[in-house]
């Protein structure tokens, strides 16, 4: 069964469009850029040829793609039925209206998002190959799969709305009784125009407010497909921007990462980012209960965008610390 789905991703691999969700390619390719910066000469060594060698087959056309990119894949294979649900969800629910849920209220409102225990088994795969590589053998590709699956999903970890279910009154319809919002997708926002077009809280959060819209007024001009448009946007990303966006969070993170567990505990990881829910909803939940019609959007301030952006550069920040973590322990 395990190589039958090896084999099934694969091949959605190949024939994939590209789509951007999460932290957005910025964000991902920034949280692999810090990991890696924690790692010895020799241990880098062997990570990133692992990444580089699927890159090479997922874009056949493209080879020694810089290794980073492929933080963001996961993503890009969001419309491929076999991975549309393989992102990090954790299982905390924002009732502030106090609507009334079933006594299973996590296994009605998470049944959509139930790939959260990935990081689990994909770190104990490893765990298991480096006690005794003879009795549990991972093949090179099997390496590579599972590394871009840890890459992606440790920062999905740290995007509170990928932890989160808000629920409010104005979405809830005979099918959707409890106001689910997935992830805040259903709300739509306003803003003073300072980001590129972004109309879904939950996408606020994953461009960290407006700054990768700063990095995106600096790519070259759209064309071709959309997945030529983002291949191109991450190429770019990765070759001219990366090192100073990086360098930008890391000068400006206000955490003290000692404060926080680096090894991976899901409930442990769950509970670090619900301490920072109250950044997300202590501003708008009364805005968004005003609401009369779920078309209706909410405007966002520019004090509430800043807000996002130092929330998130911490998040991103801490994601690359404790993915260095994990990658040190693997290898």
């Amino acid at each position: 069964m395990k190589k039958i789905i090896y084999v099934l991703i694969f091949q959605s691999l190949l024939f994939a469009p590209s789509m951007v969700k999460a932290y957005g390619l910025e964000g991902h390719i920034s949280i692999l850029h810090i990991a890696l910066n924690q790692l010895s000469a020799e241990k880098r060594a062997k990570i990133t040829p692992l990444l580089s060698d699927i890159l090479d087959q997922i874009y056949d056309s493209e080879k020694s793609l810089d290794p980073v990119i492929s933080a963001n894949w996961l993503d890009n294979m969001y419309n491929i039925e076999i991975l549309n649900k393989a992102h990090f969800s954790g299982k905390i629910i924002h009732n502030p209206q106090k609507i009334k849920l079933p006594k299973n209220a996590e296994e009605v409102l998470f049944y959509k998002l139930d790939v959260y225990w990935n990081l689990d088994e994909i770190k104990y795969a490893f765990e298991q190959h480096k006690k005794d590589p003879k009795d549990n053998p991972l093949s090179t590709f099997k390496q590579s799969l599972l590394l871009m699956y840890l890459v992606h999903l440790v920062g999905d970890a740290h995007q509170p709305l990928h932890v989160t279910e808000p629920l409010y009154g104005v979405y809830r319809t005979n099918t959707n009784p409890y106001g689910e919002t997935y992830g805040a997708n259903s709300v739509l926002v306003k803003t003073s125009g300072k980001c590129l077009g972004t109309k879904k809280l939950h996408a606020i959060w994953d461009g960290m407010g407006c700054l990768t819209d700063a990095a995106r007024k600096k790519y070259p001009p759209r064309t071709g497909t959309e997945q030529e448009y983002f291949i191109n946007a991450e190429k770019f990303f990765a070759k001219n921007l990366v090192k100073d966006f990086v360098a930008n969070i890391v000068k400006k993170a206000t955490i003290d990462p000692k404060k926080y567990q680096m090894d991976f505990d899901t409930k442990t990881w769950v509970n670090d980012l619900q301490k920072f829910d109250s950044n997300v909803f202590a501003a708008i939940d009364a805005d968004i209960a005003k609401l009369k019609h779920s078309t209706d959007a909410i405007v966002l301030t520019d004090e509430y965008l800043k807000n996002v952006e130092q929330t998130t550069i911490n998040l991103v920040y801490l994601a690359g610390l404790r993915l260095g973590y994990i990658l040190n322990s693997i290898y």
